[in-house]
């Protein structure tokens, strides 16, 4: 796998976008910007991403695009506003980054979601499907099985009991193993180092691709890959609340919320290695990111840096 370009490369990246696309840039600003372009292949992939981001920005709806534009221009008094709801502690670096690479399969599913977006889906069986931001499932009913599929993302799912005898057994497949479900609510989270399972009701069956299979009950989560079952641990209400439009953290890393909210907003949304490990603490509204930095902002030693509305990084806070 070709190496990645970290926070500080896909920042220099944005400024030499932000100096061409500038009415005053030079010709020698330009061979400037060529000059460190064929420097480093990490240089062309942060430039590749650059403009894969501007285009996918523009190439949204002008409402959607209209409606960042406004976001971006909240005054104080929505900043002063949120403080009364939104609790933010500070204290001890991971980057997050907003990149969207979907699988092949994931692009022809048979139920998707874009970034932001979360939906609910009725089962045949009764049951109900939520797909997170930027999911694909492919749902597959038959006379042997209840099966859902899923290439990307993240789902919760609240099963009904089966009408069909003998019972078909419900299951969710993903490229790790198998899920079956014992009468449950639970969430399932693809993740790069595996899957991740949280069950709030009744208990899930795991079986790993390697055979390796174990029961998880109410109240337990599991990360497990195809050839291994990780260790049983409580499991985190935050795989339960973006159904209900909200993003918990729990004495959680900067860095790993700001990685999880970037699903959910548009673009490119970074957070410096510097302040990465800051924790925090709080309920927030997935549908009001800007909410979220103002509380950030007004809390912790950071401030959030808007190149565009598509280009968002948090920073530490100058001094």
């Amino acid at each position: 796998m070709a190496e990645q370009p970290d926070f500080q490369v896909l920042e220099q990246a944005a400024e030499w976008f932000a100096l061409l696309a500038s009415e005053q840039v030079s010709d020698n600003q330009r061979k400037a910007w060529q000059r460190w372009l064929v420097s480093s292949p990490l240089h062309q992939a942060a430039w590749q991403r650059v403009e894969q981001i501007s285009g996918q920005f523009l190439a949204l709806p002008v409402a959607q695009r209209g409606a960042a534009h406004t976001a971006l221009r909240a005054g104080s008094r929505t900043r002063r506003q949120v403080l009364a709801s939104l609790l933010v502690l500070g204290g001890g670096a991971v980057l997050g980054l907003a990149v969207s690479r979907k699988p092949a399969q994931a692009w022809l599913a048979d139920q998707t979601t874009t970034t932001g977006q979360v939906r609910q889906i009725h089962l045949a069986d009764g049951g109900q499907l939520w797909l997170n931001s930027n999911s694909s499932v492919d749902i597959a009913y038959d006379r042997q099985q209840r099966l859902v599929r899923l290439w990307q993302g993240e789902l919760l799912l609240e099963s009904a009991p089966d009408t069909q005898h003998p019972p078909r057994p419900l299951c969710v497949e993903t490229s790790d193993g198998s899920l079956q479900a014992l009468g449950t609510r639970f969430s399932v989270r693809k993740q790069q180092n595996g899957t991740l399972l949280s069950v709030f009701a009744g208990a899930v069956r795991v079986t790993c691709a390697s055979g390796a299979s174990e029961v998880v009950d109410a109240g337990q989560q599991a990360l497990f890959d195809p050839q291994r079952i990780g260790q049983l641990t409580r499991a985190s209400p935050a795989r339960n609340a973006w159904q209900r439009g909200m993003l918990l953290a729990d004495d959680r890393a900067l860095g790993d919320f700001i990685h999880e909210l970037a699903q959910h907003v548009p673009g490119h949304l970074a957070v410096d290695p510097r302040i990465a490990n800051l924790r925090i603490v709080g309920a927030f509204p997935l549908r009001d990111p800007e909410r979220i930095y103002a509380a950030l902002e007004a809390s912790l030693p950071i401030r959030v840096n808007r190149r565009w509305p598509w280009w968002v990084t948090v920073e530490p806070r100058p001094t």
